[in-house]
């Protein structure tokens, strides 16, 4: 019989959802009738460039609603980026927030709504353990997201990661709401428009597509999953297996693009209830100390695809009939095999996946030194979601899997 907790609260996070080609234009009249005046568009160096942004402003110019651009955030959103960005919303008195990008642009507008209103930095608002909840005593800016990469899902829930520029880890903001309407920095809306995908790069795509996985896979698998994320998850791993290698081969096609942003998006609705585990949590301690110059910087996505098959093996014992599960939702034929056997087999699955899409398969491959093993290691183990591991994990534990990871398969 499958894991879940028989007693559990679901939040779905997000307010509205607008998903389909071409919804990007409707952001102004959402913005009016919101009564939203002077929003701040927060995105990356990159989207400022491109008709992306075009397509936003020509859409609150047609509306006649007011705006300023900040294009400075950076990959693996930094502190001093959100400080200096809520500076902003508040010189232009911010009526509201949009989070135009990856998962970096919308996880900086989240922070950015939340110090924009809240005294103290953000760094005050990270959360470490569940009574860190109430820190937020004042609702942030209403924020509008609109993802451009399909992966984070953070358009879909209510939280965000930022980096400790001292510390070089990053931390968990934000947390469901404590009371029904309390303070959440949960978007009001997400504009969920696939067309604003398709230029996007081989790389980008396949590591942006196996972070929108490893969401589904901890989610599906972590001590705190519900029958609602595990359904919601089942279904977003099929669709990843199915869609991503098309978006990778052909960006233009627009149904594997559409397939990927609901996967994405899904993910972030799933594991804000049920929790990431051990693949994230050395997926974020990699992005801590690999997340900007003058280290390599390693993709989020991609660190998360580099943990995955070796979180997998030592997991998949703990909950043989969910990992079996998932190794036929990665299309591997399991029929007539032992449990533990059948549930091993989704290591060749996600092998497979991560193959197809030609994604580096070594630590060492992309630019680890060996000797910062250690300080990952730790890294991991101040994760908020260590505890939600189906298999208890420490340190050492994650150095081994570090360890492994480095020599790669």
């Amino acid at each position: 019989m499958e894991r879940f907790r028989r007693q559990f609260a679901f939040n779905w996070g997000v307010g509205t959802i607008e998903f389909g080609a071409g919804k990007v234009a409707q952001l102004g009249p959402i913005a009016k009738a919101m009564k939203a005046r002077n929003l701040l568009v927060v995105t990356d160096k990159a989207i400022a460039k491109t008709d992306i942004l075009g397509k936003v402003e020509d859409s609150l110019k047609g509306a006649k609603v007011s705006y300023t651009v900040f294009g400075e955030v950076e990959p693996n959103p930094l502190d001093t980026i959100v400080e200096k960005g809520a500076a902003i919303a508040r010189e232009t008195k911010a009526g509201a927030i949009v989070g135009l990008g990856g998962g970096s642009s919308i996880d900086t507008a989240k922070g950015i709504s939340v110090i924009a209103t809240n005294p103290g930095s953000i760094r005050d608002f990270q959360i470490t353990s569940p009574a860190d909840f109430l820190k937020m005593k004042i609702h942030p800016l209403p924020l509008i997201a609109i993802p451009t990469t399909s992966g984070t899902g953070t358009e879909g829930n209510f939280w965000a990661i930022v980096t400790h520029t001292e510390k070089w880890n990053k931390m968990a903001i934000g947390g469901p709401p404590q009371y029904p309407g309390g303070p959440c920095i949960a978007a009001k809306v997400s504009i969920n428009d696939p067309q604003l995908t398709v230029t996007l790069p081989p790389f980008q795509t396949a590591s942006t597509g196996l972070d929108a996985f490893a969401h589904h896979y901890d989610s599906y698998t972590a001590n705190l999953a519900t029958p609602i994320s595990d359904a919601i998850s089942e279904y977003s791993m099929k669709l990843i297996r199915n869609f991503l290698p098309i978006a990778y081969t052909n960006g233009k096609d627009l149904e594997a693009r559409e397939m990927m942003m609901l996967a994405s998006l899904l993910g972030g609705i799933s594991f804000a209830n049920s929790d990431c585990s051990a693949v994230h949590c050395l997926g974020e301690a990699l992005g801590g100390l690999y997340g900007n110059p003058p280290r390599p910087v390693v993709a989020h996505g991609l660190a998360c695809s580099l943990f995955m098959p070796w979180v997998m093996e030592f997991n998949c014992l703990t909950d043989p009939v969910k990992h079996a599960n998932v190794a036929r939702f990665l299309g591997e034929d399991v029929s007539g095999l032992t449990l533990n056997v059948a549930a091993h087999r989704c290591v060749d699955g996600v092998k497979r996946l991560i193959r197809s899409v030609g994604l580096p398969t070594s630590l060492e491959a992309v630019g680890v030194k060996k000797e910062d093993l250690p300080a990952v290691a730790e890294r991991a183990t101040w994760n908020v979601s260590v505890d939600s591991n189906p298999r208890p994990v420490n340190l050492d534990i994650f150095l081994d899997l570090l360890n492994k990871a480095y020599k790669g398969w």
